[in-house]
């Protein structure tokens, strides 16, 4: 079966989608909106925007739009009926039983089997870790390294003890091949089943709304690997995961900076010295999923990875995607022997915020670590000049920030700035550079084309749709003659026969491109007019209308009244001439 539109509308009025879209994008108060980067394509300057009388979104740069539903669906993934059991959920609503396919069917039931699973192992290795004496080891290890109780229990870490059966002993009543997807157990090439985590302490992985994905366990002494992943599953893939995200979250969001370290334990010193605003790769190279999703949260990332060799690599590795994400991005690089556990638990939190201070831009301090690594030697400027392509390639579709980059870096390695640039003509032609708040009309086709009279009647119908039986009646469609503005009527119409709730957001549920945009647009930026005011607004528009289409047929009888004259057909010009009358004095009448 079907949602109804009663409960559909139910939950959408219970959602707030101030919260729901605060919880991924950064959002500023503006006026009677709010603000932020889009989650959706990459831009520097804020175009997303959040109507909460509405509850409705808009990105003036993308042309993306609608509801707190879409807004779920896109920002997760989600179908339809995905995204409203999630806001029903979260916002306590009963939704009656649908039907589901067998194939959805079959995927939710697997998806809620891994976390269920997951669930429970962490249950179980948490509580070992607390209180079992094999786990004394562990316990003496987080103490070692200043990993407090408190964290202990917040963090949920737990411990898999040595052995090769703990797991399937633990959960008796789970079914091996479900442990085996979800990555507790592992087969070798014999097809032998064991424990995948022995004698290791394990972080739960948690998804944004906190249902356990996988795990990631850290060897106790010598060993390898020093870090052991969950395999990627139905419900996991290391590549899109942050870890300490969903911990951190709100810290990150209040203090708009986040500190990208490279694991758990960095994740968990900071923690228990009081920095909360720390995420960290799984062990990965940085994605661009990892940078959007900090994009939600902070305005400004500070990379602090260790101060090795290779950790200077990673940081170098970073700068395409923080450029092509259009995030800030800074580094801070501790000395050789530190990482950012060791260096809080030498030196204390006040002394890793001082060097915080002295991050310097990303861009920057991959250009010194060229020019420290090659010189500035004719030969040596070459090979910097090779080294940048990537981040030129990277922002390729920002002219204005590239060309800054390349003028900024061409001064540096005493070049021209076409000299720089030349080396990156198979680049593809870029965009025009952002302006600070792009006019929507940039973000629409060339093909749809409004009248100013036209944008301003289906402006007020947009917002009003309750009133588009008197302005058809009065004459929109002799009005309305471009075709965008035809396709708009015809979706209001249907929506107007589907029955639906009279609320403008549902209208995009009717409307394609190219109208979409110019919908989403109009709706974000609507007034609220008080009763009064919308009655004399609609009445002064029907009455236009009506005046419009008597104008309109004045002029077709006019046409027709030459066409006759020049016929020499008499008896049809006394006909139109006698209609013309009566239709001045109908005109004259109103």
């Amino acid at each position: 079966m079907q949602y109804d539109e009663e409960i559909i509308q139910t939950v959408k009025d219970a959602a707030d989608i101030v919260e729901i879209v605060g919880e991924t994008v950064n959002l500023k108060k503006n006026g009677t909106n709010y603000k932020g980067l889009c989650p959706f394509h990459s831009e520097k300057t804020a175009s997303f925007n959040v109507n909460p009388n509405r509850n409705f979104f808009h990105c003036f740069g993308c042309g993306a739009g609608g509801d707190t539903l879409k807004f779920v669906m896109l920002s997760q993934s989600l179908n339809f009926v995905e995204a409203l059991k999630y806001l029903a959920n979260r916002y306590h609503i009963t939704l009656p039983e649908r039907d589901l396919s067998s194939r959805e069917l079959k995927k939710k039931r697997r998806k809620d089997i891994l976390y269920d699973i997951n669930q429970q192992a962490a249950a179980v290795y948490h509580e070992l870790l607390l209180k079992d004496p094999r786990a004394a080891r562990a316990r003496g290890y987080l103490a070692q390294r200043g990993i407090g109780d408190d964290i202990v229990r917040e963090f949920e870490l737990g411990y898999a003890p040595e052995g090769w059966s703990f797991i399937r002993q633990a959960l008796p009543g789970l079914a091996e091949a479900d442990l085996l997807e979800a990555g507790l157990l592992a087969a070798n090439e014999k097809g032998r089943i064991y424990d995948r985590f022995r004698d290791r302490l394990l972080s739960p992985i948690f998804n944004h709304n906190g249902k356990h994905l996988a795990f990631s366990g850290r060897i106790i002494g010598a060993g390898e690997p020093k870090y052991l992943n969950s395999k990627d599953s139905l419900i996991f893939n290391k590549s899109n995961v942050l870890l300490g995200l969903f911990q951190n979250k709100k810290a990150i969001r209040a203090a708009k900076r986040c500190l990208l370290v490279e694991g758990n334990f960095d994740i968990l010193a900071l923690a228990s010295h009081g920095l909360r605003y720390a995420a960290a790769p799984m062990g990965t190279a940085l994605t661009a999923v990892h940078v959007r999703a900090l994009k939600g949260y902070a305005e400004e990332v500070i990379i602090l990875f260790d101060g090795d060799a290779a950790g200077i690599k990673a940081a170098s590795r970073a700068a395409p995607i923080f450029l092509s994400q259009r995030l800030t991005a800074r580094v801070v690089v501790l000395p050789p022997e530190h990482d950012p556990d060791s260096f809080i638990r030498e030196f204390g939190a006040p002394a890793l915020e001082k060097e915080l201070d002295k991050a310097v831009s990303l861009p920057e301090f991959l250009f010194n670590d060229l020019e420290k690594c090659y010189g500035l030697s004719l030969e040596g400027k070459g090979r910097i000049v090779d080294e940048l392509q990537p981040i030129i390639r990277a922002i390729a579709d920002d002219n204005l920030q590239r060309t800054l980059f390349v003028s900024h870096f061409s001064r540096k390695l005493g070049l021209q700035p076409e000299q720089l640039a030349g080396r990156f003509t198979t680049l593809r032609p870029s965009s025009p550079p952002l302006l600070e708040s792009p006019p929507a009309v940039e973000t629409l086709p060339p093909s749809f084309k409004l009248s100013r009279v036209e944008e301003q009647l289906l402006s007020f119908l947009i917002i009003y749709p309750s009133y588009l039986e008197p302005f058809l009646a009065a004459g929109l469609k002799e009005s309305v003659s471009s075709p965008g503005g035809r396709q708009i009527i015809e979706a209001m119409v249907s929506f107007t026969e589907s029955g639906a709730a009279a609320e403008p957001e549902r209208l995009l549920d009717f409307v394609e491109s190219p109208a979409r945009p110019f919908v989403s647009k109009k709706i974000i930026n609507a007034p609220v007019l008080e009763d009064e005011e919308l009655r004399v607004e609609a009445e002064e528009k029907i009455n236009w209308l009506a005046e419009n289409k008597l104008r309109l047929e004045m002029f077709g009888l006019t046409a027709q009244i030459n066409k006759a004259i020049k016929n020499n057909d008499n008896e049809r010009l006394m006909k139109l001439l006698s209609a013309k009358d009566e239709m001045r004095k109908k005109k004259q009448q109103k």
